[in-house]
Order: C-alpha cells, then sequence, then structure tokens
C-alpha cells in the first residue's frame, strides 16, 4: 500500500512539475535601458526606453515594464500594444501579462483592433488560452456596418463572434437594435437574439424573444412570440420573415394580421406582405373579420387577397368562399369586397341565407354605406331565385326574376 501510494505522489509531482517547466519564459528582445531596484520593486527587470519582449507568438512592446521573470510576469507602461499574429492589436496606457496562463489585462484607454473591427472601454481582458477576450463596464465596438454598445460583452476571437449582454444597443443607418444578449459575428454580419428585443426602423418596427438578423443583408427570421407593425398593421405568427431592402414579410403557423384603421384581423396559417405594393396574400384556413353594424362579418376562402391603401382597400377570397354574419351567411366560387365604395361582390354560384330565405343568381352585391357603416340593400343580378318557408310552415314560397 505505501508502496502504491509513494508512485501516485511521485506521478503527480512529475505532472505538476512538467506542466511548470513546459510553460514558455516571456523573453526581452531588446530595451533602451535595463535595470533593478530591490528596494522599490524587489525581483523585477526595470525596463524603460523603446521595450520590446514577446511571448509564444504575442508581441509587446512599451515605454517601461517592470519584468518579474521567476514569475513570468511584466506590467507595461505608456504606449502598451500587445499584438497576437496580424489579426488582434490591443493598446492601452497600462497593461499587465502572465507568461504562465498568458492572459492580459489592459487599462488606461485600451483598444482591441482587428480587421474588421474596434472595442474600446475601460478594461479589456485577454485569455490567449481560450482566445477570448472580455470586458464588465460598457463596451463600443465599430465595424463597417454597425455601432455596437453593451455592459458587458465577451468576443471570441477564432469564431469572431461577440457575445454581448445587458443593455446591448446595435445601431444601422437603417435601423437600432436593442436586447440583452446578442451574438454577432463581425465577419458576417450575422446577430442572433435572446430573450425580449427590439428592431426599430423608419417606418417599421419588430419585437421578438427568439431571431436572427443578417445586418448585411438586412433580413431577419424571428422566432418566439414575435410581431412586426409597420403602418397600420400588426403582423404576428409563430415564424416570421422580413426583408427590409424589398419591405417583405411573411409569417407560418397561427398567422394574425391586424388593421388598426379599417379594424380589421386576418388569420391564417400563412402569409405573404409587400409593404411597397401594399399587398398581401393569405392562405391555409384564411379568414378575414371586419366590423359591419358593429358586428363581426367572417369572410373564407382558400386564398385571402388584401391590396390598397387603406382608404381603397380591397379583400378578395378565391376557391369556396364563404361569409358569416349575425343575422346573414353566404358561399360562392369568390368575393371581392371594397372599402371604398362599400360593395362586396358575390361572383360566380353564389348562395345567401338570410333568416328564412335563401338567395342565389349569377352575381349578388352588399351595398354598404361608410358613412353609417351599415348594409344598405342587397341585388341580385341575372337568374336571381328566392325561396322561402311559408307562413303557415307547410310549403315554400318561390320568386324568379
Amino acid at each position: 500500500m505505501k508502496k502504491h501510494f509513494f508512485f501516485l505522489i511521485l506521478g503527480f509531482i512529475f505532472i505538476h512539475s512538467n506542466a511548470i517547466f513546459s510553460q514558455k519564459p516571456i523573453n526581452i528582445e531588446y530595451s533602451d535601458f535595463a535595470d533593478r531596484d530591490e528596494a522599490k520593486i524587489p525581483g523585477a527587470v526595470l525596463l524603460s526606453g523603446k521595450v520590446r519582449m514577446n511571448h509564444d507568438g504575442a508581441i509587446i512592446t512599451c515605454n517601461k515594464a517592470y519584468f518579474f521573470q521567476k514569475e513570468n510576469y511584466l506590467k507595461a507602461f505608456g504606449e502598451v500594444q500587445i499584438v497576437q499574429g496580424d489579426t488582434l492589436y490591443l493598446n492601452s496606457d497600462y497593461a499587465e501579462y502572465n507568461g504562465n496562463i498568458k492572459q492580459a489585462f489592459a487599462t488606461g484607454n485600451p483598444v482591441l483592433r482587428s480587421p474588421d473591427m474596434n472595442l474600446k472601454t475601460d478594461t479589456i481582458n485577454f485569455d490567449r488560452n481560450k482566445q477570448e477576450v472580455y470586458y464588465r463596464n460598457y463596451g463600443v465596438i465599430v465595424d463597417k456596418e454597425n455601432i455596437l454598445k453593451s455592459k458587458s460583452g465577451k468576443y471570441y476571437a477564432s469564431q469572431k463572434k461577440f457575445q454581448f449582454l445587458t443593455a446591448v444597443t446595435v445601431t444601422n443607418p437603417k435601423y437600432v437594435i436593442k436586447s440583452n444578449h446578442l451574438d454577432y459575428y463581425n465577419n458576417s454580419g450575422h446577430a442572433y437574439l435572446f430573450g425580449p428585443s427590439t428592431i426599430t426602423g423608419k417606418d417599421n418596427f419588430i419585437y421578438t424573444e427568439k431571431g436572427f438578423y443578417n445586418s448585411k443583408k438586412n433580413v431577419g427570421h424571428f422566432l418566439r412570440k414575435s410581431y412586426i407593425k409597420y403602418n397600420d398593421r400588426l403582423i404576428e405568427g409563430d415564424s416570421l420573415y422580413y426583408d427590409r431592402k424589398i419591405e417583405f414579410a411573411s409569417a407560418t403557423n397561427n398567422v394574425k394580421i391586424t388593421d388598426s384603421i379599417n379594424k380589421g384581423i386576418i388569420k391564417g396559417h400563412y402569409a405573404e406582405m409587400y409593404k411597397q405594393k401594399d399587398s398581401m396574400f393569405v392562405t391555409k384556413h384564411a379568414v378575414a373579420i371586419n366590423l359591419v353594424e358593429k358586428d363581426s362579418v367572417y369572410i373564407h376562402g382558400k386564398i385571402l387577397m388584401v391590396t390598397g391603401k387603406p382608404e381603397n382597400r380591397i379583400i378578395r377570397a378565391f376557391n369556396n368562399a364563404r361569409f358569416y354574419k349575425t343575422d346573414m351567411s353566404g358561399k360562392c366560387d369568390s368575393i371581392h369586397s371594397s372599402t371604398k365604395s362599400a360593395l362586396t361582390k358575390l361572383i360566380k354560384n353564389p348562395v345567401i341565407w338570410n333568416g328564412e330565405n335563401q338567395m342565389t343568381g349569377d352575381v349578388i352585391h352588399l351595398i354598404g354605406n361608410n358613412n353609417t357603416q351599415k348594409l344598405d340593400s342587397l341585388k341580385v343580378l341575372n337568374n336571381a331565385f328566392i325561396i322561402s318557408k311559408d307562413s303557415l310552415g307547410t310549403g315554400y314560397n318561390q320568386v324568379k326574376g
């Protein structure tokens, strides 16, 4: 037992010693002046003038340095720069570097630069082993497309990925993103949003609790509790897609589009909207709900299309179209309803039920009044036929014209 314990201790000492001796020392390449002052700074070599040091692929330059050779540790002062390859440059007034764990700490106007971004904050920590840079007290990142700010953040150098946490703001000439958790890849411009987040543009507003936005192509995909607002419309759905360049949006599953001006709602499970054309296409159990005579009118169709400005909006329902309201219902091949004229056309094989009456014809017109928001009259065009039960309930009255 003692023999096994001895070998266990010996093995631990060997591994620990090997880890220590395998650590690479910080090397002094040159310095204008070198000195020691054991009374003031014990154990340190005092370097000044033009100072240049290197450690495992990193070059450190400064105006003055305290180098603790035994600890493999240094403190750098004045015009400090730590360069890793040709990709990362960390500049500051003061920095500390630990060669044993390959970690740097920089403060005093620190700036981290790479070919495609700059990071400014009050303190920057750089872990070269993990290739991670992090800050904890508000940072500003500038790249070709955006200005990004957050209370704390981390940069994964190998992935060129930022993780921003708390009070995140992304400012672009076309929009502003706000979130408390945003992952951003600065080489691709891809942003991933987590938790309550908003994207505010000149003419639209997006809310999501889980989404993706490509800041270079200006397209986004939003999943959790998401909606898009523009002009008079609110678009909701389980999955939303948005293309800012062509002002196009699509929604999938549990789609709901609210028209605040015309007090209408359209539902379905797939929709496409073109803002510039002021048009909308809805399918998969599509239904439009509008207010007439303080009553809701439901228009169903395999396909619903809505076009035009609010004051001249047209709703079209195709393929086995139907409508329902409290005192009337009907069906036909297609429905054409105009907001401006308050005229609703039931086209091809229309049938209307009103109380005990059934009406058919080639085309049926429902004529409303925009001032009173009431249905004024009904017209049956060509081959009109009306049938109803007689007052005795034993037969039917029929009118044909």
